[in-house]
């Protein structure tokens, strides 16, 4: 069973009741920031239309961000309705400069809901992924490929570090898939545009081996927070 933490003032819009409904265990608390606490590192900070374009006018939603910027990893805006469509004397592009501060330069995920019936559902799953995860591994590569280049191509945009434009430079190289992953470090080196940090990333990904005694399922897989690297190149 997932748990939420809501604010106290969220009681007037049912959602917590919806949350119940949903098989959600909920907390009414009162939060010095957002109003729904999802996990330690997620919040979420729901507003309407209206209410949003008021906090940007009055300069509200700037306060919002930065206690949720001190306090929490990530921080989610939830807005029912269109902030466009809202009949005020604010300036579109004062919304957008709002809404673009918000996700480039603080880097708050911001996402929209039609109508209030949608919001506990919306929360519902957030708080699901957040606690419990997906309950299976998506798959992220789909689709049929036609056979020869364009399974080659395929088979090597597969490869750690390796995007479209490298595995196109690689096959054309060493005209086969096998040959790359035969290739020494200073093979892969020798292709125009393969740098040795990312010859080594593709090296190191084909002849890793899984240590001896251990599952697959004691090693990582994901990278959930990546470290921030320089451009493999």
């Amino acid at each position: 069973m997932v748990k939420v933490y809501v604010d106290a003032r969220e009681i007037a819009s049912r959602i917590p009741d919806a949350l119940r409904e949903l098989g959600a265990e909920v907390e009414i608390v009162n939060l010095e920031v957002g109003d729904y606490v999802l996990s330690a590192d997620l919040v979420v900070e729901r507003k309407t239309a209206i209410d949003f374009c008021v906090s940007v006018m009055d300069g509200r939603f700037i306060n919002q961000s930065g206690k949720m910027d001190l306090n929490f990893k990530r921080k989610l805006w939830l807005i029912e309705g269109d902030v466009f469509a809202v009949r005020s004397k604010i300036a579109p592009e004062a919304l957008e400069g709002a809404l673009s501060y918000l996700a480039v330069v603080l880097q708050q995920t911001v996402l929209w809901y039609k109508g209030s019936s949608r919001a506990a559902a919306m929360i519902y799953r957030l708080a699901k992924h957040e606690q419990d995860g997906l309950g299976y591994i998506p798959a992220t590569r789909k689709g049929k490929v036609p056979p020869g280049v364009g399974q080659s191509l395929f088979t090597l945009e597969g490869l750690n570090g390796c995007g479209p434009v490298a595995a196109r430079k690689l096959l054309d190289h060493f005209r086969s898939v096998h040959a790359v992953m035969n290739a020494s470090v200073e093979e892969l080196c020798a292709v125009k545009g393969i740098g040795p940090k990312k010859a080594q990333a593709i090296h190191d990904g084909i002849h890793f081996r899984v240590p001896e005694g251990e599952s697959i399922e004691d090693q990582p897989s994901l990278l959930a927070d990546p470290p921030a690297t320089e451009p493999l190149v």
